[in-house]
């Protein structure tokens, strides 16, 4: 599902007292079936954005494409529901959404709510429950039984479970450790390459994004103020620093090794830094 937004803006409590932008000029295009990271210091606008792609709110002013679904200010919520069969969002701490008894039902609650059988919505919430690695012994167990990771993934079941076009992650690692956050940043990677996925991540961590994302967009004080490749947005140390961004290590110590005369290809991640200085130490190194 490719996503437009076109002049869109979004003031919270409009025509009251206590009225308060929340979005202001903003433009961009994210890509069908690819990734898109968003990033931005607290504040700058990201999630306000990210509740328009779900119809959670309407834009006050300018216009949003999804896919066939164009919204406007006098846009219905009711006229949105269609679209948001589409769409699948992973909030922060997903797990807080839990309610079901068993962990199938919980699965299966969001395919039974937008018409699926309840044959249909078991088929797809154990589909999804295999997915994110939870094994059928778990299918009959209290979701509140199960550790925190294991919580998180069959949150993430649950959404998945709808098979949406479009997956947004709003910091989907929130306080896991590394190696959960990076397993569940691998099962993202997989599932936009196997089902084509369009997915949106809103995070902080630069790493995610230079590893992970085909496009980014920054925000800053409730507009986009650049958009383009990792290659392009983290070209410009001076500029990130500039925005409160961080840059990701990999390009840190690789521009540390430039100031020691070892000339690298553009890298951003670790595993593209190890590659080129294997291939160094492997021939013959460019240091002076």
């Amino acid at each position: 599902m490719a996503i437009n937004f076109n002049q869109v803006g979004f003031t919270y409590q409009l025509n009251t007292p206590f009225a308060t932008q929340g979005l202001h000029d903003v433009n961009f295009t994210m890509p069908e079936g690819k990734f898109t990271a968003v990033i931005g210091h607290t504040g700058s606008g990201k999630s306000t954005m990210v509740q328009h792609l779900d119809g959670l709110v309407i834009p006050t002013a300018g216009e949003i494409t999804i896919a066939e679904q164009r919204i406007v200010p006098t846009t219905k919520p009711k006229e949105l529901n269609k679209m948001r069969a589409h769409v699948g969002l992973v909030f922060q701490f997903p797990e807080a959404q839990l309610f079901e008894q068993t962990v199938l039902k919980d699965v299966m609650f969001g395919p039974k709510n937008f018409g699926k059988t309840a044959t249909e919505a078991e088929a797809a919430a154990k589909r999804a429950l295999r997915t994110v690695g939870m094994a059928e012994k778990y299918d009959e167990r209290s979701p509140f039984e199960l550790s925190g990771g294991q919580m998180r993934r069959v949150a993430i079941a649950g959404v998945l479970a709808m098979e949406p076009d479009l997956l947004i992650l709003d910091e989907p690692t929130a306080g896991l450790d590394p190696a959960g956050q990076e397993e569940l940043m691998t099962l993202f990677a997989r599932l936009q390459k196997e089902r084509h996925l369009t997915v949106v991540l809103i995070t902080h961590q630069m790493e995610y994004v230079a590893q992970y994302a085909d496009h980014v967009v920054v925000f800053e004080g409730g507009t986009v103020v650049k958009e383009g490749t990792p290659a392009q947005i983290f070209d410009d140390v001076a500029w990130l620093q500039e925005k409160q961004l961080d840059v990701p290590i990999a390009k840190q110590f690789a521009d540390k090794l430039a100031t020691k005369g070892v000339t690298l290809d553009a890298v951003l991640d670790i595993d593209a830094l190890a590659d080129q200085l294997a291939e160094q130490l492997g021939g013959s190194a460019h240091v002076h």
